[in-house]
């Protein structure tokens, strides 16, 4: 029999957690043909992977790349094997782009060299499909932009009315392919839902087969309670809940990581369908405003940016936060990772506090003062969880691997600023952990990155290797791959990825990209 490819000696890792065994793997159009023994085949291309592991291509089940593929097919996330990107995370997602969810948004996509010319999903849908993807892309529907673009942002409970909008808008996400439905429930405007709110949105979602992606209420002082509330969310609409990269945040809560395994344990025990994701580092990141208390940013960036010029009700912000957290300890875990402006753009990569000291000023009025300057545009990076923590998160056997970044590169528009590592090593680095730690069996790491998110999806045909499946794989050397990409140097690519083919087509042999853009936009259906 003629085949396109033919893949032979290599170490085959299926995806599913079974042992690795050697086998041949052979390649038609877009989709395995055959796995076995191939000797007696021929095929037009024959690829000799002997000393490397062939396995399904990751699944980055948490990804924030909606809008940077529209800027460029940037590489980091095939650099690593990533072959497909479960975007819309958090909240945010790429549409519905109504209100003042539009007007939210158009800021930060003018930085980025966007305007965006769509209001709905199925006309993000539309300009996706003419986008050239080097991964596929998966979409969820982020309950920050129903919110905010049928209530605005601010704190009022929804209305009837209002919550049939939303409703509304949900459908027509799902009717277009979208997977689920995230939630950002620390970020504006997705904050001011309660879990009524949250239930009703959630309940949409059953006759599609799709799930709930829940960034939490809280992922420190009041980490336990923010679980429950995500099950009682799966409890009472009845979906799957997939709890975005669970961690305990800051020292003062590190302990109660065993409590909160205990509950997810306890309600997969009783049926509920919970699963989670995590990042293999200890530092998250996300926007310098993060910092404050919730009632500061009511009402949109421009009343948060009123709040922080005013002197009372700046005293009031820096009050509340330094209850929390010394003014101290913000200024030593917090570091700028991205500043638009040319005259800020010194501080990036430093540290809150060195930041401050270069400034003449104390940790709090640098913090206000950025925020104004910046216009609210500033990521930083918050370095408080624990290595322990982390690598026992990694091991539960319903936690699956997935970046929390948007797609990056080396050179052009999507190198500038430093964003967090895990944008071009987190899968690599858990391969690297697994070899160099023995933090798992590499089997059960791959099932992390390819059939555990699959089965999440509900995706038929990608993350194994099975005749008839999508030939999206990747061959690494398990003896050389490892992360380099660090907190001051993150746009580094990882070594000892060797070849990544998406959908029948290579997009990276011999450890570098090529020209070929072979992703797709993947519609649930």
């Amino acid at each position: 029999m003629q085949f396109d490819i033919l893949i032979k000696n290599a170490s085959l890792i299926d995806g599913s957690g079974a042992p690795a065994r050697r086998q041949d793997l052979a390649v038609a159009g877009d989709s395995i043909a055959a796995i076995g023994d191939l000797a007696a085949c021929e095929a037009a291309e024959v690829v000799d992977a002997s000393g490397l592991c062939l396995c399904p291509g990751f699944i980055d089940i948490h990804a924030h790349s909606e809008f940077n593929v529209l800027i460029d097919a940037g590489r980091s996330k095939l650099m690593q094997g990533i072959t497909t990107e479960v975007c819309g995370n958090c909240g945010l997602s790429a549409a519905p782009l109504l209100g003042m969810a539009r007007e939210q948004r158009r800021s930060a996509l003018a930085a980025l060299g966007l305007d965006p010319d769509w209001i709905t999903m199925a006309e993000y849908f539309e300009r996706l499909d003419c986008t050239g993807l080097r991964t596929n892309i998966a979409l969820l529907a982020g309950h920050g932009n129903l919110r905010g673009s049928v209530i605005g942002y601010g704190p009022q409970q929804a209305t009837a009315e209002q919550l049939g909008k939303m409703c509304a808008l949900l459908e027509e996400a799902m009717d277009c392919g979208c997977w689920g439905l995230s939630s950002g429930l620390i970020y504006p405007p997705g904050a001011f839902a309660d879990v009524d709110e949250l239930v009703h949105l959630a309940g949409v979602l059953k006759k599609y087969g799709g799930f709930y992606a829940t960034h939490m209420r809280s992922e420190s002082d009041h980490l336990s309670e923010a679980v429950a509330e995500a099950l009682e969310v799966g409890r009472r609409a009845g979906v799957p809940v997939q709890i975005s990269h669970l961690k305990t945040m800051d020292q003062r809560n590190w302990h109660k990581l065993p409590e909160v395994l205990e509950l997810i344990e306890q309600a997969r025990g009783e049926g509920l369908d919970i699963t989670s994701d995590r990042y293999p580092y200890c530092a998250s990141s996300t926007g310098l405003d993060a910092h404050l208390p919730l009632w500061a940013c009511e009402g949109g960036n421009a009343a948060e940016l009123e709040r922080l010029r005013d002197p009372a009700q700046r005293a009031r912000i820096l009050a509340e936060l330094f209850e929390r957290t010394p003014a101290e300890e913000v200024g030593a875990t917090t570091m700028l990772a991205r500043l638009a402006s040319e005259k800020n753009a010194h501080l990036q990569g430093r540290m809150l506090a060195e930041a401050a000291s270069l400034r003449g000023q104390s940790v709090g009025e640098a913090l206000c003062d950025l925020l104004i300057e910046e216009q609210l545009d500033i990521d930083a990076i918050f370095f408080c969880m624990s290595e322990d923590n982390l690598r026992t998160v990694l091991r539960q056997s319903w936690v699956m691997l997935g970046s929390d970044a948007a797609v990056r590169d080396t050179d052009g528009v999507l190198s500038r600023d430093m964003p967090h590592p895990r944008a071009f090593g987190a899968f690599a680095r858990l391969l690297e952990m697994v070899r160099d730690e023995k933090l798992m069996p590499l089997e059960q790491a791959v099932s992390k990155m390819t059939s555990m998110p699959a089965k999440r999806m509900g995706l038929k045909d990608r993350g194994l290797l099975a005749q008839g499946y999508r030939a999206d794989f990747v061959l690494f050397d398990p003896c050389a791959v490892r992360d380099r990409a660090t907190y001051a140097s993150p746009h580094q690519y990882p070594e000892g990825v060797r070849a990544v083919m998406v959908n029948g087509v290579w997009a990276l042999r011999d450890g570098a990209c090529t020209d070929n853009l072979a992703g797709r936009l993947l519609r649930k259906g």
